[in-house]
């Protein structure tokens, strides 16, 4: 069940974030203004700050938890890409935010016991899998909305996580038990830089799409810029063996240089503003893998709260980027502002 447990990130994150470059085609399907869907984004994430720290005190195997949240990821997916308005689509988007609130802190503080000898590499396996589906799930739904439309490009990629919920649902005692939760409030440096880290990913990721709709591009065009989300597969692969040979403290520090040097590569026009989007995402991912493993070390309590600080920075780049839909400057330079309040503080020996 480790190989499922590395998978839950590649099913939940395609199906959550496939909706990033539809934004505006969702809201010219349901005649709503722009960064109408903002909630959509944002609220689930919400719902993950929330949730995540209780996750890890449910009186079940940790098979039982995951499985159902993917399940819910699913069928989430699926009642959005039939909803017939706006305010249906949210609600499932609700849905799918429980379910995915049920994942990522268990998978986090699972992995360390499943693969002992090889923590960091295999943190660093885990996390390329989540830059995979948070990357197929973008590109995709991009190309598939161009061919099929919308609504069946975001019925397609929910079906992933539904299957992979109903697997481990089938087998939920194979996995490690765990343990009672136990919280650190002096591991605050790492809860911060955990949103840091999904607010510059979500904020810039959730604003291009506009920019480049304002270029000429068109959906297929933007979707395929996500490719450089597939970046973050070796930036985060590698970060366990860079770790070992540099310290993770100088391999964090070096990686948000690079997040810096790829947003001012976004002010350029395209090719410029593809080559920083690809460095920006290969060099966040390696950060944040060592982030996650540093939390998935101290146990499930430490990795909840991680959870939900991460996604407390994903909820207000959900809620923030509306007002920055024509201030695209100005929000490249309050990302640099908070990359380098995280380069600053590296919590993650």
């Amino acid at each position: 069940m480790g190989l499922a447990v590395l998978l839950s990130g590649v099913a939940l994150y395609s199906a959550l974030y496939a909706v990033v470059p539809l934004l505006p085609l969702i809201e010219r399907l349901f005649g709503a203004p722009p960064g109408a869907a903002g909630p959509g984004v944002g609220l689930p994430l919400l719902l993950l700050v929330l949730l995540s720290p209780l996750v890890p005190r449910l009186p079940l195997p940790a098979g039982a938890v995951m499985g159902g949240g993917l399940l819910l990821v699913g069928l989430g997916g699926l009642f959005g890409a039939l909803s017939p308005s706006l305010f249906l689509w949210t609600l499932s988007r609700l849905l799918q935010g429980v379910g995915a609130a049920m994942v990522p802190a268990l998978a986090i503080a699972l992995v360390p016991r499943l693969f002992p000898q090889k923590a960091l590499e295999m943190a660093g396996v885990y996390m390329a899998g989540n830059v995979l589906g948070g990357g197929l799930g973008r590109v995709l739904s991009g190309l598939l909305a161009e061919g099929l439309g919308a609504r069946k490009a975001l019925l397609f990629l929910s079906l992933p996580a539904l299957l992979l919920g109903l697997l481990l649902l089938r087998a939920p005692g194979r996995l490690p038990v765990l343990g009672p939760p136990r919280y650190d409030l002096r591991a605050w440096p790492l809860y911060l830089v955990g949103g840091v880290l999904l607010f510059l990913n979500l904020f810039l990721a959730n604003l291009l799409p506009y920019r480049l709709l304002e270029m000429g591009f068109g959906p297929g065009e933007v979707g395929l810029l996500y490719l450089a989300y597939l970046f973050g597969i070796p930036g985060s692969a590698l970060s366990g063996f860079l770790s070992r040979r540099l310290g993770p403290v100088a391999t964090f520090r070096l990686a948000f240089l690079g997040v810096i040097l790829g947003m001012g590569f976004l002010l350029l026009p395209p090719p410029g503003l593809a080559l920083g989007f690809v460095l920006m995402m290969a060099a966040l991912f390696t950060a944040q893998s060592l982030a996650s493993g540093a939390a998935g070390r101290r146990g499930p309590g430490v990795s909840g709260a991680y959870v939900a600080a991460f996604y407390l920075g994903g909820t207000l780049a959900g809620l923030l980027y509306p007002l920055f839909l024509h201030s695209f400057p100005l929000a490249v330079g309050l990302s640099v502002a908070l990359a380098l309040l995280a380069l600053a503080l590296a919590p993650v020996k």
